[in-house]
């Protein structure tokens, strides 16, 4: 096929099909867009899914970023934004909770108060104290037959001082007024206690049952039936027009908003929260949460009562296929390169050459992604900044890309899971210079020691299951010691699969199975010394991987 380029055409410097992250990305989004299935399910208020899941670069923000462009009626709410920062350095909220008071119904609280706000303060443009009033006056008089509605009123007045102001003002009035009532209700039946570190060393054990005791009388008693009212006001007498849909967005959420122990109970009453609001018909809360994320949520909050299984028809898990990602970058290509450097339309093929090591070229670039937008447009994108004052794309070219391209993905993986591994880096080392697939048998026990020895003195807040298990064989005595080798290299093997850089074929009958692959199961106990380990070629550069394999 004749390319683009001709005489007067050369690629330039900075020429690219779009950012790495969907906020620097309009101009792309806008005209290039591409609905893999998910925009339908997650504009339609009527649908249960509205927890976008999926790695980082999957295009969860993307989806966000288009349904605020599609529609008027949109709430966003930034994390860090919230002042939740005001709860994490609460000296008082500490103190209790550290004594063993469950803080589980005020986070779902707060939430449910903070969403239930803003979706009035935006429907009555509340933004002034006697717009506050004029909202109250006609609300009372819409519902002055019905009680309990005028209770749940009655909730958002008391709460809600600060009405017309920012979210952030609201929320740390709404933890003080919890604060003020733990420091009162237990200062009365405890006198003389201090709410701090200091004031807990200095309780006796009976002290501390008082505390324990009036701490969560205070908490249960927040006003928890008035608050469920405010869904049912909301839903049966403010948000009641269907032609008139509202969405709440919540996206970042992986971020530094909040010290990490607080931020997992925070999302999991978040959850919790958007499943409650489902009964506004005409009201969408919908937020991006990275599945690791999600599971690691699941994790820290096990013992709070959440099981997956009860939310699972909130998730909406985003995926894409080879096709539709060909598909995305054809249109990225077409809206670079058209009228601006040509007059007809342009595809990938166009641009790039036909085969190259005896596959097409978008094969070759797809294959080394992990099927997410982020990776091809990242490849692309190297391979034009490689291309620039050229008249086209060679293969010598597409080879020169890669080797930044890996680098960036391997560093890129590195940051995406350091929360949870935070030696990932070191785990996929220890791939380095092997051949493209290998049995498991082949790693030895000379190349793990260094490793392990590496791990041993991790401290404890940084300790995943592949640094338990190498303390584990450290630890131990032959012939105990052989097992405990085994079981560091099967979760070692694990990690690097579950994060995307291997590939596992078990035995000789079963597929290789990738992360990605969600027909495949697969468990650290099912790795054995005869399974044949598959590096993902997208990291056979930086490591430079023998693939004559």
């Amino acid at each position: 096929m004749t390319q683009v380029p001709k005489k007067d055409f050369v690629f330039r410097k900075h020429m690219s099909i779009g950012e790495v992250d969907a906020e620097n990305d309009s101009r792309f989004l806008h005209d290039c867009f591409i609905d893999t299935g998910d925009f339908d399910v997650l504009e339609d208020t009527h649908s249960s899914q509205c927890i976008v899941l999926g790695r980082t670069g999957s295009g969860k923000s993307a989806l966000l970023e288009r349904l605020e462009e599609c529609h008027e009626q949109v709430i966003r709410i930034e994390p860090d934004e919230l002042a939740l920062k005001h709860i994490s350095n609460s000296t008082v909220l500490s103190f209790f909770e550290e004594l063993g008071v469950n803080l589980d119904i005020f986070y779902s609280l707060l939430w449910q108060h903070t969403l239930a706000v803003e979706l009035i303060k935006h429907k009555y443009n509340i933004d002034t104290p006697s717009a506050k009033v004029n909202f109250f006056d006609s609300i009372s008089a819409l519902i002055s037959g019905n009680s309990k509605k005028q209770l749940a009123l009655k909730y958002i007045e008391d709460w809600g001082d600060k009405f017309w102001l920012d979210t952030e003002t609201r929320i740390k009035e709404f933890t003080d007024k919890l604060e003020n009532s733990l420091t009162s209700s237990v200062g009365a039946g405890v006198p003389g206690i201090k709410f701090d570190a200091t004031g807990k060393s200095l309780l006796s054990e009976e002290q501390k049952s008082e505390v324990v005791y009036y701490g969560k009388q205070v908490v249960n008693n927040v006003q928890i039936e008035k608050l469920a009212k405010i869904v049912n006001l909301l839903a049966e007498d403010i948000f009641t027009d269907p032609q008139r849909k509202t969405y709440v967005l919540i996206d970042r959420l992986d971020e530094n908003w909040v010290e990490d122990e607080l931020r997992y109970k925070l999302i999991r009453a978040l959850i919790e929260t958007i499943r409650k609001f489902r009964k506004i018909g005409t009201v969408k809360i919908i937020i991006t949460l990275r599945t690791d994320l999600l599971d690691r949520v699941l994790e820290k909050t096990r013992d709070s009562g959440f099981q997956r299984e009860k939310y699972s028809s909130l998730f909406l898990p985003l995926s894409w296929t080879k096709e539709q990602l060909e598909t995305m970058l054809d249109a990225r290509i077409n809206a670079l390169l058209k009228y601006k450097y040509t007059n007809s339309e342009v595809s990938f093929s166009d641009v790039f050459p036909s085969k190259i090591d005896k596959v097409t070229s978008s094969d070759y670039i797809l294959e080394r992604t992990l099927l997410r937008p982020r990776d091809a447009i990242v490849f692309v994108n190297a391979c034009f900044n490689e291309s620039q004052g050229k008249t086209e794309i060679t293969n010598a070219i597409i080879y020169a890309a890669e080797k930044h391209y890996s680098v960036g993905r391997k560093e890129s993986l590195e940051y995406e899971w350091f929360v949870e591994h935070p030696y990932l880096g070191k785990y996929i080392d220890i791939l380095s210079q092997k051949a493209s697939r290998f049995k498991v048998s082949e790693i030895t026990k000379e190349e793990l020691e260094p490793l392990i020895l590496e791990l041993i003195d991790t401290p404890k807040e940084n300790e995943d299951i592949v640094v338990k298990v190498a303390n584990d064989y450290f630890n131990s005595e032959y012939p105990k010691s052989i097992t405990h080798l085994s079981k560091f290299t099967q979760n070692l093997l694990y990690t690097l699969y579950k994060v995307g850089v291997v590939g596992i074929k078990i035995d000789g009958t079963s597929p290789v199975t990738w992360v990605h692959d969600k027909t495949q199961d697969l468990a650290p106990s099912k790795i054995k010394s005869q399974s044949v380990v598959y590096i993902h070629r997208m990291l056979w550069r930086v490591l430079a991987i023998d693939k004559r394999s």
